[in-house]
């Protein structure tokens, strides 16, 4: 049992070396904390106001294809939720001594991330209307969920449990 406890200790140490190192890294200049806050706090929302033009335009137009570009992202929010809710993981911040970028006061349902999800499922959503805005969509999902790990609010599991989930849901896009 003290190997299971030492090796445990030894992870989490590594852990906070890396994620201390990474977040060294983004702080040291301001250029790259300014270029890790756009990522971080700016292209969610572009991102997301990206998702209602698109479905703006597929309104305007009567495309056929609104409801599942509305349905499929629904259901994948709505159950990653409940999900979360479910497993209730702690943040990286919560379980060790360590200080997010951009420190926030949630507590628990760190898995899966919801915004790299939702970046994710919107990247397939445009995908499907569009693979050259779908591919750029899907470059910016991936700096999202990179970012909040980086940023240590969730940990890199979390965000490609979220991208993976995200990416299967948005299949069904295709499929139905």
């Amino acid at each position: 049992m003290a190997d299971k406890t030492e090796v445990k200790q030894r992870r989490d140490e590594l852990y906070r070396q890396r994620y201390e190192a990474v977040r060294a890294w983004i702080v040291k200049t301001r250029f790259r904390r300014a270029c890790f806050t756009f990522v971080y706090k700016i292209l969610p929302y572009f991102v997301f106001a990206g998702y209602a033009a698109l479905l703006g335009v597929l309104f305007i137009r009567r495309d056929e294809r609104l409801l599942r570009c509305i349905a499929v992202p629904l259901f994948m929010f709505a159950t990653l939720s409940a999900a979360r809710r479910l497993l209730d993981r702690p943040r990286p911040y919560e379980r060790f001594d360590i200080t997010p970028i951009f420190p926030k006061n949630k507590k628990g349902q760190s898995f899966p991330s919801r915004h790299t999800a939702s970046a994710a499922v919107i990247a397939m959503t445009f995908l499907y209307v569009s693979v050259p805005l779908g591919a750029a969509y899907t470059v910016i999902a991936l700096l999202i969920a990179a970012s909040r790990a980086a940023g240590g609010v969730h940990f890199p599991r979390d965000v490609a449990a979220g991208f993976i989930y995200a990416v299967i849901c948005g299949a069904a896009l295709f499929i139905l």
